[in-house]
């Protein structure tokens, strides 16, 4: 009967053996190291924050307050389109360049305007009594120190309330009387895409009328959570 012998390795030629493999298993980490963090970097790429800017010069009249009834509101809209929009919500909003143009003094006071996000949330823009005869162009930007002052001349006690009438400049949504809506910050995690929806209307003295002459949007993208 035949015998089977195993040649038994000698310690050099084993070491060898073992190196090899070391070498390869410390190959194949940095590799997947080297991935990961390529993967990874190209994900954050993907995330980027985005900036949507839009304004509308509607010069359209705006309904005068009904003897009796409600109020018809005058709707203008702005709608964000486009692939790099998908997914995106919002981390910051600022609605840019209101302007009306009153008919008299105090036409301004009679408007009340609120912005409605594509999901239908809801805030007010200007929920109490401004202004004299026109508005604007006032942009809200909530990062903004500066207030309105509602006066023509600076009485208010507030250091920070320094934009007079008619609030040609940049102000947060303090003293604009938001109803409890929480103002444009509210507008923070509603999806980007979609229509996005102005509306303005006359709720007090009739025969005082007023023109939406101009708005916009700036809407920047939540950053990525990581």
């Amino acid at each position: 009967m035949g015998a089977s012998v195993t040649a038994g390795r000698s310690p050099r030629r084993r070491w060898i053996a073992l190196a090899g493999v070391l070498g390869l298993a410390v190959c194949t980490a940095l590799a997947l190291v080297m991935g990961g963090s390529a993967e990874a970097k190209k994900k954050t790429k993907k995330v980027k924050t985005v900036v949507f800017q839009q304004s509308l010069s509607p010069n359209a009249a705006i309904p005068d307050n009904p003897a009796t009834g409600p109020s018809t509101p005058l709707k203008s809209s702005i709608t964000v389109t486009g692939k790099k929009f998908k997914g995106k919500v919002v981390g910051d909003l600022n609605v840019t360049g209101i302007k009306t143009t009153g008919s008299g003094p105090n036409a301004a006071r009679n408007l009340r305007m609120k912005l409605i996000a594509p999901n239908h949330r809801t805030v007010y823009l200007i929920g109490r009594s401004i202004g004299n005869d026109s508005i604007g162009p006032l942009t809200i930007d909530n990062d903004s120190r500066v207030s309105i002052c509602d006066s023509a001349t600076p009485t208010c006690p507030d250091p920070a309330q320094t934009l007079l009438r008619p609030f040609a400049g940049t102000a947060n949504s303090l003293m604009l009387g938001g109803m409890g809506s929480g103002g444009v910050t509210a507008m923070n995690g509603v999806p980007m895409k979609g229509t996005w929806t102005f509306e303005v209307w006359d709720q007090s003295t009739v025969g005082q009328t007023s023109v939406l002459n101009g708005w916009g949007l700036q809407i920047t993208s939540a950053k990525p959570v990581t």
